[in-house]
């Protein structure tokens, strides 16, 4: 949109354009302007006086599950005014998407209030923490040299600066590239590919996940054919295993089959080896079968913290004085995501078979609020689904399903296959059950 502004300098009137949310996938070219401090920017066309626009700011990363809101206190929104906004572009982001994409994160954005956390998320979601800003700037400002630089200065660029070109470096590379592709601005294209290519083939990292995506690509390729499973992940390990950066990046996209079997075909191997006498070999995959099993380890510890962390959070809200409020402030530090929503149904489902009443209490409170929280920026399905859950009596059930004929449908079917996957993946398996009740019923109507 475009909004009037009149410049605190000179008194000139003119027109700046605003955007209030950034899709990293169907818009890149605003996540880009974003990143380059370039969004939002109103500059007086009279004197030069500008800077950034205080508005109101969404982001969302389809790929990451990455939903939030930037609310500068700058604005002084009440809770009314903020609840209606955050609400309305909920409901907008969900309605643009196609019904498979509809996901539980996104009827719970995280809210945040300062922009340099809002910043520091999406880089993260380049692979950049905080610690590495810094030198994420001075390489922006390496690559935007260089891709105005001539043939010699570029050159000396590269070789002065090499240090500076990893991989954090050519994601950067790769999301101007696309935002050139986007903006179709050719000539811009065609330098920055131009550009990507020399780095591949000059510099030592560039060489280096060459190689790599050589090696990704063939076991893309083959899992797509046959499937993935521990015995092609052990295959392409195996091919590559002098390579300890293509095995870990194969490790990674294959995580799925770091099995027991996985395990088992390495140490057959290294039986094999020690048979053979060949002594060299034994130590090599020794030593590699003890890094993938700490890798594995790794992973399931990631998991139990993230699961620890949600856990501890869950007990901090019912040990809050005021629970609305630590729920609040839960909500807007990101911390109530998918993995709460599974601690929390968990406990919940625990309580009630231990007959606990207190503890139920306190999670049907939290549940309950939480719903609360959310019902106004969620698309009218959602509501519907969540209305049907909260019903026990099957003819109450039976007539909301009369009441609301213009919600049964297919699409209500497909939405509801995938809460009844997402659920599954969670462990919540009660309520697992009844949405796959309700879709039951459900399709029975629609035949």
């Amino acid at each position: 949109m475009h909004t009037q502004i009149t410049c605190p300098n000179c008194g000139t009137p003119y027109t700046a354009e605003v955007h209030q949310m950034i899709d990293a996938q169907r818009t890149p070219q605003l996540k880009q302007q974003l990143l380059q401090g370039q969004l939002n920017l109103a500059i007086c066309p009279q004197c030069g006086a500008g800077g950034q626009i205080t508005t109101l700011l969404a982001y969302h990363d389809l790929e990451n599950e990455l939903f939030m809101i930037y609310i500068p206190q700058e604005l002084n929104v009440d809770e009314a005014q903020r609840e209606e906004a955050i609400g309305k572009i909920t409901r907008e982001l969900t309605e643009s998407l196609p019904p498979e994409q509809r996901k539980y994160y996104l009827f719970q954005p995280q809210i945040i209030l300062s922009m340099k956390t809002f910043m520091e998320k999406v880089l993260e979601t380049e692979g950049i923490t905080p610690e590495m800003i810094a030198r994420q700037e001075k390489q922006m400002e390496l690559l935007q040299t260089l891709a105005k630089a001539d043939k010699d200065g570029r050159d000396h660029l590269i070789e002065e600066r090499i240090d500076e070109i990893d991989e954090t470096f050519f994601a950067m590379l790769q999301s101007f590239i696309d935002a050139a592709a986007q903006m179709q601005d050719t000539d811009q294209l065609i330098k920055l590919t131009n550009l990507r290519a020399k780095l591949m083939m000059d510099t030592p990292i560039g060489r280096e996940m060459e190689k790599r995506q050589i090696a990704l690509h063939q076991f893309s390729q083959e899992a797509k054919e046959k499937g993935l499973s521990p015995q092609l992940l052990f295959q392409h390990v195996m091919a590559n295993r002098e390579d300890e950066g293509v095995v870990e990046a194969l490790v990674t996209a294959g995580v799925g089959a770091l099995q027991y079997e996985f395990f088992s075909l390495l140490s057959l191997e290294i039986e094999k080896a020690e048979l053979a006498g060949n002594t060299t070999d034994v130590e090599a995959l020794t030593a590699l079968r003890e890094k993938l099993l700490a890798f594995y380890e790794q992973m399931q510890n990631a998991q139990q913290q993230v699961m620890a962390e949600a856990m501890a959070t869950l007990d901090a809200i019912l040990a809050a004085p005021d629970r609305e409020q630590a729920l609040i402030e839960q909500l807007q530090q990101g911390r109530i995501g998918e993995e709460f929503m599974a601690v929390l149904m968990a406990r919940l489902s625990e309580a009630q078979q231990k007959d606990d009443g207190a503890e139920t209490e306190g999670l049907m409170e939290i549940y309950t609020r939480l719903q609360a929280m959310s019902e106004q920026q969620l698309p009218p399905e959602i509501q519907f689904i969540n209305d049907l859950l909260q019903t026990d009596s099957a003819e109450a059930q039976e007539q909301m399903l009369n009441d609301n004929e213009a919600l049964v449908t297919s699409d209500m079917v497909d939405l509801l296959n995938r809460l009844v996957g997402q659920t599954d993946e969670a462990g919540q398996e009660e309520l697992s059950g009844r949405l796959q009740s309700i879709k039951t019923q459900i399709e029975a109507r629609v035949g």
